[in-house]
């Protein structure tokens, strides 16, 4: 009887655990829904979206809590549907699997827009972005002509973000040209593919524009932009292929959110280029 009771015992533990990491005794109640919140939703009354919280100034930790554009943009997006929301930060490279085995009903987490992960997830697109490599400013490295003068450096990227996706196809046009490919040093988050090239194990680090302006402004003149590229691309809330209403209740939620000038004071706070601004 006693090993069947701890099993028991234990999950009635880790659910009070996972409850008070969650929620919190002053909560207020959401305000009243403006869109119908869609059906199917993992937990009722919430809004679950994974986020990896490593890249700043879209979504980032402070004192152990998610913040960030991202996040407030989260926020305002579930008062919308009446919801209140639960943040599960992920690695980057596990967000797609945690949507599709259904851990989260939606990936919040300036996730770029490209055919490969368009083939698996949908998307709802919310801001234009580009790519910036960003290298220690007392090294000087010039990086003028895309792909040529990345030849034989290394580059940090995010795992699974699309500055890999870039670095790979980059390798590919310096073997068509006959010479050396760089090393993509792919690493679990932003903060370590910064500490690489802080630390000198890496001669360049891959970000959006957004995050290497917001890198440089925190760091002083330790880190400069080399070389900007690719500065057409969207970002967008992916939402899994099977569940349109879902999609459909996002598209109305970004919308009313870009409509109602709160998109516009978030690109203030968070020193975000006013020509990211999409219009839906």
């Amino acid at each position: 009887m006693t090993r069947k009771l701890l099993p028991a015992l234990t999950a009635v533990l880790t659910a009070v655990s996972v409850l008070a990491a969650c929620s919190s005794p002053a909560e207020e109640p959401p305000p009243e829904a403006v869109i119908p919140p869609p059906a199917g939703l993992i937990e009722d009354g919430y809004l679950t979206y994974g986020t990896a919280a490593s890249f700043p100034p879209f979504e980032s930790k402070e004192n152990g809590e998610p913040v960030g554009f991202d996040i407030d943009m989260g926020n305002k997006i579930a008062d919308y549907l009446g919801l209140r929301t639960r943040v599960l930060d992920i690695d980057f490279d596990g967000l797609v699997p945690a949507l599709q085995g259904g851990r989260v009903d939606i990936i919040n987490s300036a996730m770029y827009i490209n055919e490969e992960r368009a083939a698996v997830v949908d998307y709802v697109p919310y801001m234009k972005i580009g790519e910036s490599l960003i290298g220690n400013t007392d090294k000087k490295i010039a990086v003028k002509e895309l792909p040529k003068d990345l030849s034989g450096k290394t580059v940090a990227v995010t795992r699974g973000a699309i500055g890999e996706t870039y670095m790979n196809d980059f390798n590919q046009q310096l073997k068509a040209a006959g010479l050396p490919p760089m090393e993509v040093m792919a690493l679990p988050n932003n903060q370590d593919a910064l500490l690489a090239v802080q630390s000198g194990r890496a001669d360049l680090f891959d970000t959006s524009t957004p995050g290497a302006a917001h890198t440089i402004a925190k760091s002083g003149d330790r880190f400069e932009v080399v070389n900007t590229f690719a500065l057409d691309t969207q970002i967008g809330i992916a939402v899994p292929k099977n569940k349109p209403q879902l999609k459909a209740a996002m598209q109305q939620a970004v919308q009313r959110f870009i409509d109602s000038g709160q998109y516009d004071e978030l690109l203030t706070k968070y020193n975000l280029p006013t020509d990211s601004k999409l219009s839906q």
